[in-house]
């Protein structure tokens, strides 16, 4: 990670699903409101279940999109998601701002923002399928697609963060590598 002069923070936080990032990104903005979490836009209902997010169309999207209050955007499992510009008042400020992205769209977002972390939350796979299995959400069969994804190596440059135990634990580990890289920005 390297620092980009005068800015802020920006925190990716990736992993496999089951690996806890939402659970883990709720409790971070109740210990640290000093820390803005970028909430997603996704053309997903926003009654589809999941983390909260602000669901718009693939419309609304597009429009948004063109009118420039995305910062960054990405496709994955057939939907498609963005961070709102507003982050980047936050950032100029000086401020940490976290969000809940995509492995695939990493080095965009890191040609756009020199001073990203990321910090790839995981957890054994014997973990992440009980947590799966407990959503209810998903089949079997795409249960064992997210497994499968789950044994992809972190990407270049992002420090892991295990989350095998408790919440407040890994949570601990999170603070932990934010403070020490704004500490070398």
């Amino acid at each position: 990670m390297s620092a980009h002069r005068g800015r802020g923070l920006l925190v990716a936080i990736v992993g496999p699903s089951g690996a806890g990032k939402d659970t883990l990104l709720d409790a971070l903005a109740l210990k640290r409101p000093d820390i803005m979490i970028a909430q997603r836009i996704i053309t997903r209902p926003a009654d589809a279940g999941g983390e909260a997010h602000i669901a718009v169309s693939d419309a609304l999207f597009d429009a948004q999109l063109a009118m420039g209050r995305y910062t960054f955007h990405w496709n994955a499992h057939g939907l498609r998601y963005a961070i709102p510009a507003s982050i980047d008042e936050h950032l100029a400020q000086g401020g940490v701002v976290v969000f809940n992205g995509s492995r695939k769209a990493l080095p965009e977002i890191a040609r756009a923002y020199p001073q990203l972390l990321v910090l790839m939350v995981t957890a054994p796979v014997e973990i992440l399928a009980a947590r799966l299995r407990a959503r209810g959400r998903e089949t079997a069969r795409a249960i064992a697609a997210r497994l499968n994804r789950a044994e992809l190596a972190p990407p270049e440059g992002a420090q892991v963060i295990v989350n095998n135990s408790t919440p407040e634990a890994a949570l601990a580990q999170i603070e932990a590598a934010i403070t020490r890289a704004m500490q070398n920005a």
